[in-house]
């Protein structure tokens, strides 16, 4: 049988049969392996695009870093929108916060004064009670003698003068006049009241006493004290003459009877408060010592220390009533002996200024 032309063409040489391929599955044809062939470069171009780097210098990492930012700026308009949109309370919660813990302390300040002030305020007006009285009216000869000057010496001296040689002796009735001119908001005035009731004590006795405090808003604020407002005293050596201004708000109580307003016009002319005169003959204006050691002290406190020569109190307190006994007992001629010729007194005495 005769064999075809195509059949009969021999092998080029070193033409070979692909393995696994059998000589009855013919080869594809040109167009066919030009599509595949092409299509396997567009794939190995792809995917070789996919593999590379936008920028061949950007690592992946830092790639990331640059997105997120974009993205973080992305948002921001966005979070501004939200906080706009948020209430004005919100938006300034930490001010108002602020200015509500500033409103709650004033408010607690304000009321601790206010509590202070009531406080402070209870018992004022009211009669001296017996315990106090006792107190100033019965200190022990010891103590006067311990004490002596106590702190007041420097105070006292410079407070004190002794009016001009010859000025004739002030009296009322026969007897030396002692002039106080004060005012119960005045907190020198309160320390000073103290040792002149406990002076005059020693000549004489008190009716009519009644617990006062300096003015709450001047310094030494609340000084505890008593006021001779409506005081008497009788005395068989001297006369006491006392006049209290103002009250503790400060508002007008008394004015001084004309021969006390006179002496007061004489030897103060600019009106200085506590003012007293001893019979005319030694005068002291201001206060005989700083009301500090009165300070948050109530009226039996105040009297319970006066026995008590060590403390603070009784050495300015006591030291003042010294200074204030001395003068007086120049003005009765050292009458009472039992008080006047006393060893500190007579001291003290030796000390007084001396009229020119």
């Amino acid at each position: 049988m005769a064999k075809s032309k195509r059949q009969q063409q021999p092998r080029r040489a070193g033409q070979r049969q692909p393995e696994g391929v059998s000589r009855a599955a013919a080869p594809a044809d040109k167009t066919t392996s030009a599509t595949a062939s092409d299509k396997g470069s567009v794939t190995s171009a792809t995917a070789g695009k996919k593999a590379a780097p936008a920028n061949p210098d950007v690592s992946p990492t830092r790639l990331s870093a640059i997105r997120e930012r974009a993205q973080v700026g992305q948002r921001r308009p966005q979070q501004r929108s939200r906080y706009s949109q948020q209430p004005w309370w919100r938006r300034n919660l930490g001010l108002l916060i602020t200015m509500s813990v500033i409103v709650v302390l004033i408010g607690a300040f304000v009321s601790a004064a206010l509590y202070q002030n009531r406080q402070a305020a209870i018992g004022i007006g009211s009669p001296v009670p017996a315990s106090v009285m006792k107190d100033l009216t019965t200190v022990p000869a010891s103590v006067f003698e311990k004490v002596g000057a106590g702190s007041v010496a420097t105070s006292f001296t410079q407070n004190l003068q002794a009016t001009s040689a010859n000025t004739p002796l002030l009296t009322s009735n026969g007897k030396p006049e002692i002039i106080y001119v004060g005012a119960e908001y005045c907190p020198y005035c309160a320390a000073e009241r103290w040792g002149t009731v406990v002076a005059l004590s020693r000549f004489g006795s008190f009716s009519g006493l009644t617990l006062m405090r300096s003015s709450s808003s001047d310094v030494y604020q609340n000084t505890p004290t008593l006021s001779f407002r409506n005081a008497t005293y009788t005395s068989k050596y001297i006369v006491f003459n006392a006049t209290e201004t103002e009250d503790r708000n400060q508002a007008p109580l008394a004015t001084p009877p004309a021969d006390a307003l006179n002496v007061f016009n004489t030897y103060n002319s600019g009106g200085s408060i506590p003012f007293m005169s001893y019979g005319n003959q030694y005068v002291t204006i201001g206060g005989p010592f700083f009301p500090t050691m009165l300070a948050n002290l109530n009226w039996q406190q105040v009297a319970s220390q006066l026995n008590n020569p060590n403390s603070d109190v009784a050495k300015a307190v006591i030291g003042s009533a010294n200074y204030e006994t001395a003068m007086i007992c120049k003005l009765t001629n050292n009458e009472p002996s039992s008080v006047c010729d006393t060893p500190v007194i007579q001291q003290i005495e030796a000390k007084l200024p001396v009229a020119k």
